[in-house]
C-alpha cells in the first residue's frame, strides 16, 4: 500500500462535465440540475468524514430526488469511464496518478480500473466524486467488490487520506514447515494504535486478499532464493546468509508493509531457516 495526493478536480466540474454531454431534450438534465446542489455537498462531507476515518457515517442511497440509482450510476459509466465519455479525462488522470501504474492498495498489481471505494451500488450519488475513486489492479477491484464499511472498524485503506496506516508494520510473515515450505502472511497491529486502526488494517487485508497476493508472490520466489543461499552458505554459512536476508529486508524499509520487506524479514529471524532451512524449499517439478 502507499499513499496518493487527492485528486485536482472538483466534483462541481466533473458533473457539468456529464450532464453537458446529455441532450437538452432529455428530462433527465433537469432533474439531475434539480439534486446538483446535493451531490455537490457530498464532496466537502466526503472529505470530513474520511479525514476522520468516519466514512462509515455516510448515508447509503437508492436514489437521489427524482433521479434513480441507475441513472446516477450511467453518470459514471456513460460520460466518466466511457472511453469517448465527456469527463473521460477525468478518469485518465485518475487512473495515471499512480506512480509506475502500481496499486495503491496492494503495491503488487498494475492498476487496470479506477474504483469506487465506497461502491457505487451502495452509493450512486458518490460515482462521480473524484474523492471517491481510486486507481485500482483487477485483483483488488474484483476481489473488493462492492463491499462498505457498516462500522469505523470495517473501513479500507483509503490511499487520499490513510498514510498515518503506513507508518508502521503491521502485516507479518511466518514460516509453514510443511512439505512444501511456504512462507504465510498476516496482521499484526501494533497494540498502541487506536482499536479502531487495528480493525481497519485487519479488514484491508482480508478485503483486498493481501494474504494471498503476498503468499503468491513471496512464495515464487523462494526457488531463485535458494540457489542464492545455497552459494553464500557454502562459503560464509548462517551469518553469510542472515546478512544477505537482512540487506533484503533493509532495502525496502521505506514499505515496511510491502511483501517484499515482510518476507526477507520473517527469513532472516528464523534461525532454522537461515542455518540450513532453505535447502528445504521445493525445487520446481519440471
Amino acid at each position: 500500500m502507499y499513499a496518493l495526493s487527492k485528486p485536482a478536480f472538483a466534483v462541481t466540474d466533473v458533473l457539468a462535465m456529464c450532464i453537458g454531454a446529455i441532450s437538452t431534450s432529455d428530462d433527465l438534465v433537469n432533474r439531475l440540475n434539480a439534486v446538483k446542489n446535493t451531490i455537490e455537498a457530498n464532496e466537502p462531507l466526503y472529505d470530513t468524514h474520511a479525514t476522520n476515518s468516519l466514512l462509515n457515517l455516510i448515508v447509503r442511497r437508492t436514489d437521489l430526488g427524482s433521479v434513480t440509482k441507475a441513472e446516477l450510476i450511467a453518470l459514471y459509466e456513460d460520460h466518466l469511464s466511457a472511453t469517448r465519455g465527456a469527463a473521460r479525462a477525468v478518469y485518465d488522470a485518475i487512473k495515471n496518478a499512480a506512480p509506475n501504474k502500481l496499486c495503491p492498495l496492494c503495491s503488487i498489481g498494475s492498476v487496470a480500473h479506477v474504483d469506487h471505494h465506497l461502491p457505487k451500488s451502495r452509493y450512486p450519488d458518490l460515482s462521480v466524486l473524484p474523492l471517491n475513486l481510486v486507481p485500482a489492479c483487477h485483483f483488488c477491484n474484483d476481489t473488493k467488490k462492492a463491499r462498505f464499511p457498516t462500522t469505523a472498524g470495517e473501513q479500507t485503506f483509503h490511499p487520499y487520506y490513510d498514510a498515518h496506516l503506513l507508518t508502521q508494520r503491521w502485516i507479518t510473515a511466518t514460516l509453514d514447515y510443511g512439505a512444501p515450505l511456504v512462507v504465510v502472511f498476516s496482521v499484526t497491529a501494533p497494540t498502541s494504535w487506536p482499536l479502531t486502526d487495528q480493525q481497519r488494517v485487519a479488514r484491508h487485508f482480508t478485503t483486498c486478499g493481501l494474504g494471498i497476493s503476498f503468499g503468491t508472490n513471496a512464495n515464487a520466489n523462494l526457488v531463485s532464493l535458494k540457489r542464492r543461499l545455497q552459494r553464500l552458505h557454502d562459503p560464509g554459512g548462517a551469518a553469510a546468509v542472515k546478512a544477505y536476508l537482512e540487506e533484503e529486508r533493509d532495502s525496502h524499509d521505506d514499505k515496511p508493509n510491502s511483501w517484499q520487506h515482510v518476507f526477507f524479514q520473517a527469513l532472516a529471524a528464523d534461525d532454522w531457516f537461515v542455518n540450513g532451512g532453505f535447502a528445504q524449499i521445493a525445487d520446481p517439478q519440471l
